[in-house]
């Protein structure tokens, strides 16, 4: 299940990383933040490869490493155990985590939210996500991964409160990034998934690595190669409305390559319609029972 990374995917990510980061970061906590939403379906979750060659590329550098997430229902670290990364990351001497402790916070939209305060501690987070197609938001990329630095059931449970004003709910994702520390994002868009997800969609090969000092500039640029329009993208139409800079495409610089450059992602088929984002308490209360026991049997 799980695969070494490549020198060659090693030296990519280094190559993407030395102009983000600090030139010196030796003794930093920093936060590598994976999507581990679920533990059976690889193209759910942050490739194995990429985490570690990130990690890896990042402990070389004298960097005190975490990676952490907090899925919806049930635990990271039992993702990171399926996946066959927690022992090479543990022998790396890189902490693993659930992002718990939640601490308050008010969103200039008013709305008030718990974020963990592990992520708002950190010096520096990695956003890792991965490219993947969504339901209920369209795609689920950087600024939509950064919704996991909220602790555990919150996640749905927000949904299910919040998620029938979709633009207020857009809004509060956004919000959340801007409450975090300073990020760069390093997306994983090797095999992708889409027509729909974040579950059930299937595999696409685009052979890429995305990476940006802003989550907004780095989904932008996804967003402009699989030829998407804001309308079909609620973050990203929020994210424009409220005038965020790399929400516009031509307030971006492409130092590699551009998205016309990938020609491979115009085969990407976002949902052909979205579901409500608000979620069936019902569906809501049988996630927690099994993410109950799943910690029981763990």
């Amino acid at each position: 299940m799980f695969f070494r990374p490549s020198p060659a995917l090693i030296e990519t990510i280094s190559e993407l990383m030395a102009p983000l980061v600090p030139e010196k970061i030796e003794g930093m906590d920093i936060l590598i933040k994976p999507n581990l939403l679920k533990a059976k379906e690889p193209l759910c979750t942050t490739s194995a490869p990429v985490i570690i060659a990130t990690a890896m590329v990042l402990k070389e550098k004298g960097a005190s490493v975490t990676v952490a997430d907090s899925p919806a229902f049930g635990s990271a670290l039992q993702v990171l155990r399926y996946m066959g990364v927690y022992d090479i990351l543990k022998s790396m001497d890189v902490k693993m985590a659930d992002l718990s402790d939640p601490v308050k916070k008010c969103l200039p939209c008013g709305l008030k939210i718990s974020i963990s305060k592990m992520a708002l501690d950190a010096d520096l987070m990695v956003n890792l996500p991965r490219l993947k197609a969504h339901c209920q938001t369209g795609v689920t990329g950087a600024v939509k991964n950064l919704y996991g630095t909220v602790p555990g059931f919150r996640k749905a449970l927000y949904h299910m409160i919040r998620g029938r004003d979709v633009p207020l709910f857009s809004r509060m994702i956004i919000e959340i990034g801007m409450l975090l520390p300073k990020q760069i994002t390093i997306m994983d868009c090797s095999t992708v998934m889409h027509e729909t997800g974040p579950t059930g969609g299937k595999p696409l090969w685009l052979g890429i690595i995305a990476s940006s000092s802003s989550a907004h500039a780095t989904d932008t640029a996804i967003y402009k190669m699989i030829n998407a329009s804001p309308e079909s993208i609620p973050i990203w139409k929020e994210a424009r409305k409220m005038g965020i800079t790399h929400a516009f495409c031509e307030n971006i610089d492409y130092p590699l390559l551009s998205p016309n450059d990938v020609t491979e992602g115009r085969d990407f088929k976002l949902p052909e319609r979205l579901d409500p984002i608000t979620f069936n308490p019902i569906r809501f209360v049988r996630g927690r029972i099994k993410s109950a026991l799943r910690k029981i049997a763990w």
